[in-house]
């Protein structure tokens, strides 16, 4: 809750059902949008202190679900960027199905030397079409290709025959047996190398082991054999590769820092210090006491808080967040607090959602409570400030 504060997360496009879940055929779209925050609150103990190359992606049961387009703040996005604490990264990702099934889709921000961070998700199923899964893409030259499967004899034919020449070379020194003088019985040169490690270690470092029988001159043949026969093998794949695919260029490093989106550029409307934050472990009770400024010159209330995972709404209210992951919280006192008014606001929030998302620190050596509290004031404007505050558990005795 201190690293990723996710808002607005929405999936768009195909059919929605009673349980808010989104169903799809294969070779369909659904867009997945929304923002997230690198926090001010970010640990020093992930990636010490100082994220600096994100990556936002999706994270899902396996390769079921197939990204085709990404942008992060309006530019297109192939690879990682370069972010900074603070800043907000509004992404946009445009996913296809590809395996039939019920997946749980989420959005991803992973950190380089920290992890990845999930944020609210989302059940997509996917059916099954007529004409099966392709994923249609064109190349430099303006042939267009099936990703699903491009090239997939040659695949299969070099992962066999480098497979076969591996069993080789393993059979060669671990199975059959040999003679009373030690010579082999086949051309498996028997087990005497494994299963003598005390031989093997007792004999200096550079020491193939011919003098005390643990290495034959048969088996210096052998491993020469298989140098060559290794050697003309990548040799033929080589000439391979660059007759049958004469235009090619490396893989491509795209790495860049994001433009600033308008939330960066957005004037705060309060500011907030949080006072306490008190979880009863019984009950799962928490509440959190803030003292609220308003510094715009507009009425302003409380739209949401956001931690993690979860979006908690006034009662009465709404926010963008997928179903599952919407909670009603208890804000006292009511209404909007006026230009240049300080209020202390009480927010009451039923834990037992805070808990099935393992969010209540109470078994961590940090008991902190963290997140987004956003704001509307009477145009529809909203800008979100940053609250950390220790949590204070009440176990009974």
């Amino acid at each position: 809750m201190r690293t990723i504060g996710w808002t607005d997360i929405t999936f768009t496009g195909g059919q929605i059902d009673q349980k808010g879940e989104t169903t799809i055929k294969q070779g369909e779209f659904i867009t997945l949008k929304g923002v997230a925050k690198l926090m001010d609150t970010w640990p020093d103990t992930l990636a010490a202190g100082q994220p600096e190359i994100g990556y936002i992606n999706i994270a899902t049961q396996g390769p079921a679900i197939m990204m085709t387009e990404r942008t992060v703040n309006g530019v297109s996005t192939p690879g990682r960027i370069e972010v900074e604490r603070g800043n907000y990264y509004s992404f946009e990702m445009k996913l296809m199905g590809r395996r039939p099934g019920r997946w749980h889709v989420h959005p991803l921000y992973a950190v380089k030397g920290a992890g990845s961070v999930l944020g609210p998700g989302q059940w997509v199923n996917v059916e099954r079409s007529a004409g099966g899964f392709e994923a249609p893409v064109t190349l430099y030259n303006g042939k267009t290709i099936n990703m699903e499967n491009y090239a997939l004899t040659e695949v299969w034919v070099f992962q066999v025959l480098g497979f076969i020449l591996g069993l080789i070379w393993i059979l060669y020194w671990t199975a059959g047996k040999r003679n009373p003088d030690g010579s082999p019985k086949s051309w498996m040169g028997g087990k005497r190398t494994v299963t003598n490690p005390a031989v093997t270690l007792s004999i200096p470092l550079n020491d193939d082991g011919v003098a005390v029988g643990l290495n034959s001159k048969r088996d210096h043949r052998a491993c020469n054999m298989m140098l060559v026969g290794t050697t003309i093998f990548l040799l033929v794949g080589w000439i391979y590769q660059a007759s049958a695919y004469p235009v090619k260029i490396p893989q491509q490093v795209v790495q860049f820092a994001p433009p600033e989106t308008a939330l960066d550029a957005v004037a705060p409307l309060a500011k907030v210090d949080p006072l306490l934050a008190d979880y009863e472990p019984d009950s799962r009770a928490l509440s959190m006491e803030l003292n609220v400024t308003n510094i715009s010159d507009s009425p302003i209330t409380l739209a949401e808080y956001t931690t993690s995972t979860l979006t908690f709404i006034p009662q009465g209210g709404s926010a963008t967040a997928p179903v599952g992951y919407q909670q009603t919280m208890q804000v006292s006192p009511s209404g909007a607090i006026q230009p240049g008014q300080t209020q202390k606001l009480t927010l009451k929030i039923d834990g037992n959602a805070l808990v099935e998302e393992h969010l209540v620190p109470t078994s961590e050596s940090q008991l902190t409570m963290a997140g987004l509290v956003v704001f509307k004031d009477a145009t529809g404007k909203e800008a979100s400030v940053e609250i950390e505050e220790p949590l204070r558990p009440r176990f009974k005795e």
